[in-house]
């Protein structure tokens, strides 16, 4: 999927740490993306239903009811070809194997804003 230039990337932004959903919105919203929080995968779902689809979702691994993955395997079946990209946050190394079927990134906390920015507009825009 290839974002137009020159519109905002609409975003999916689930974590379930109050604290840093607050803060990877804000910080997201300040370099122009639009952000739509979801504290679960259950909400992640729920946030779908009446919006348009975001262009890019950034996912925390560590959740629960639902880790991320699973969230992601939900979200894969529910959209299948629709499901847009999505970036992993997660402060464990990055696993073995990623969702099947799911084009993702996995970035390492701790990492600097710059890195998420940059790693989200390569998968929306990846002949840039």
């Amino acid at each position: 999927m290839t974002v137009p230039s020159g519109l905002p990337l609409r975003l999916l932004v689930v974590d379930d740490e109050v604290q840093i959903l607050e803060l990877l919105a804000l910080t997201l919203e300040l370099q122009g993306f639009t952000v739509t929080p979801a504290r679960s995968g259950p909400e992640a779902l729920a946030a779908l239903e009446d919006r348009p689809l975001p262009d890019l979702i950034v996912m925390d691994v560590l959740m629960a009811p639902w880790d991320g993955f699973e969230t992601v395997r939900r979200l894969h079946a529910q959209l299948g070809e629709r499901l847009p990209p999505v970036v992993f946050l997660s402060g464990l190394n990055r696993p073995p194997t990623l969702p099947v079927g799911v084009t993702c990134e996995y970035l390492v906390k701790p990492f600097r804003p710059s890195e998420l920015v940059t790693c989200l507009r390569r998968l929306a825009r990846p002949e840039v």
